[in-house]
Parts: C-alpha cells; sequence; structure tokens
C-alpha cells in the first residue's frame, strides 16, 4: 500500500528588494505559480506554503512593525488587487493579510514564518508577496529576505 506523508520542499527566496525599504513603503516580490514546482506534480498544487521574513530595522518609532501581504492568482496574469509600491496605503485592504512581524528592537535581525493556509484557508495557485514597512525607519542596507517553503503529499 503507498503511505502518504506530508514533506516539505526546499526553501527558495522570493525575487523581492527589501534592502533599504523606506518606512511607510510598499514593496512586492515576484510571482511564483505553486503548480508543478519542485515537489509539486504536475497538476497538483501543494498542502501548504509557509512563508519566513527576515527584516532588520533602523532605529524605530511608530508602529515598530513590517507587514505581509500576498496578492493570489488563479493564471499568473490577473491578480489580486492592492498596492504593491510606493506609500498609499487607500486599497490595502484589499491584500491578503498573512501577517506582521514586530521590529521592537533598533538594528536588530527580527524573523517569523506563517502558514498560507491558516492565514487564508486556502492555498493560491499563484502568490506574490507584498511586505509594508511600517516600522518607523527604513531597513538595513543589506541581510533580508522573504522566502517560501512548499509543503506537499508524496505518494512514494
Amino acid at each position: 500500500m503507498t503511505a502518504f506523508t506530508n514533506k516539505p520542499g526546499t526553501k527558495t527566496a522570493f525575487t523581492i528588494t527589501l534592502n533599504s525599504l523606506a518606512n511607510v513603503t510598499y514593496v512586492a516580490a515576484s510571482a511564483v505559480d505553486l503548480l508543478g514546482i519542485a515537489g509539486v506534480t504536475a497538476n497538483c498544487l501543494p498542502t501548504d506554503v509557509i512563508l519566513e521574513l527576515v527584516l532588520t530595522p533602523g532605529t524605530v518609532s511608530g508602529n515598530k512593525q513590517a507587514l505581509l501581504f500576498i496578492q493570489a492568482s488563479l493564471d499568473n496574469s490577473v491578480f489580486s488587487t492592492g498596492p504593491t509600491s510606493g506609500t498609499t496605503v487607500t486599497d490595502q485592504p484589499n491584500l491578503y493579510f498573512i501577517g506582521a512581524l514586530p521590529l521592537n528592537t533598533n538594528s536588530t535581525q527580527q524573523t517569523r514564518q506563517w502558514s498560507v493556509l491558516a492565514a487564508l484557508g486556502f492555498i493560491p495557485r499563484v502568490i506574490k508577496p507584498v511586505v509594508f514597512n511600517d516600522s518607523g525607519a527604513a531597513i538595513a542596507g543589506s541581510g533580508n529576505s522573504c522566502s517560501y517553503q512548499v509543503y506537499a503529499v508524496d505518494g512514494t
């Protein structure tokens, strides 16, 4: 009998420019199509995706946090709406909220992981992370990242 297990894939960084991200500014990563990536068969979506955000703030003030959102797509061409750059927060509620990374300590790297399934209740076919710096200071000039790790069913 085949044994089915939920196995993690490789941690992979999104293409995103987080270094020196100004305060109260959005930045979006390149989209990742989860259909057919390593560890997921050609016609199967993963069972979960874990997102990781690693940031080092400057001298924090105000809200002392970074917010992680995603835009979702069914076909890698039309994405859910919301800001992906600049400082206008008007349409922020249109983004899918994943979580907040507290940035309470000046110049100290902070890391947190989130489950996309737990945050949204579903796994989109294509995801595009959006980070909003709400720390009160620019993000450090190096060492920052946003990554993903796919969990998929393995029937071997």
